[in-house]
């Protein structure tokens, strides 16, 4: 049985350890993220928030859109990723939707997204509002990527021409965009496809009409480090309170208070007869 609750305990203490690692990741990631969003924000450092690593600084779309008392800074950039695909470098460029609020009651935290093109081309995303801070965005619910990719807008080999995107939850149209998104905006796919067919590599830094935006490093190691120590310490003076002291016994049986006060006055009567 003891063996049994050694195992018990082992359990608990290692999914506490993951839960410990979670949790503190979670906070401490999340705050720093809430901090530099409010600071690029009050700084209208807009091309910094833009998730994808390529972009152009210059918006394709920009426009301040007021509807249901509601008013957005809209902004769309042309923006890109490179990725591996069998063992070769293969760009992947669309636009990146950036809205910010700046009056009215704010959207929902989650919510639906729908873009519409030419020939019936629908696609469906899911729209956030990061961490209830008025800035909104994106991200397709499959692959996680918050562009709205060109690949996927592409019939007989041709773009068709992305004409609308609406917000709705739960049926229920919340906000809509007319937009009018076409080819000839894309413009850094050709200077990264000739970029890494020069280098063998993908740019990590700024090349002619394409930007570039370091990774973001967020670093709570120590943080974690630190809630483990002493969750650690918990753990070692519970373990040693429950498997390890020993209460005071006679036998495998308790000392009852009754039989404590028996031995002590046995102890006062030698005491005297000394």
């Amino acid at each position: 049985m003891k063996i049994v609750n050694r195992i018990i305990f082992g359990l608990i203490v290692a999914v506490g350890i993951m839960l410990i690692a979670t949790i503190t990741d979670e906070y401490y990631r999340s705050r720093a993220i809430i901090g530099i969003t409010q600071e690029k924000l009050e700084q209208e450092a807009y091309t910094d928030l833009i998730s994808a690593a390529y972009f152009h600084e210059t918006p394709v779309y920009e426009d301040i859109v007021i509807q249901n008392n509601q008013e957005f800074l809209v902004l769309i950039y042309q923006a890109a990723h490179i990725t591996y695909e069998n063992n070769d470098l293969i760009v992947l460029d669309g636009f990146q939707l950036l809205m910010i609020q700046q009056d009215g009651n704010q959207l929902p935290e989650y919510f639906d997204v729908t873009v519409y093109a030419d020939q019936d081309i629908e696609v469906g995303y899911t729209g956030f509002n990061l961490y209830n801070l008025g800035l909104y965005s994106i991200f397709n619910p499959e692959t996680q990527g918050s562009l709205i990719l060109e690949n996927y807008y592409r019939k007989d080999d041709i773009f068709q021409t992305i004409e609308k995107i609406v917000f709705d939850k739960e049926g229920e149209t919340i906000f809509e965009l007319n937009v009018s998104l076409t080819q000839d905006m894309l413009t850094i796919a050709n200077a990264l496809e000739t970029y890494i067919e020069e280098n063998n590599e993908a740019p990590s830094k700024e090349i002619e009409g394409v930007n570039y935006n370091e990774p973001l490093q967020i670093s709570i190691r120590d943080k974690v480090t630190r809630n483990m120590v002493i969750y650690l310490v918990v753990v070692v003076i519970l373990y040693y309170l429950i498997f390890i002291r020993k209460p005071k016994t006679l036998g495998k049986d308790k000392v009852t208070e009754g039989l404590k006060r028996d031995i002590d006055r046995l102890k006062d009567e030698k005491k005297s007869d000394l």
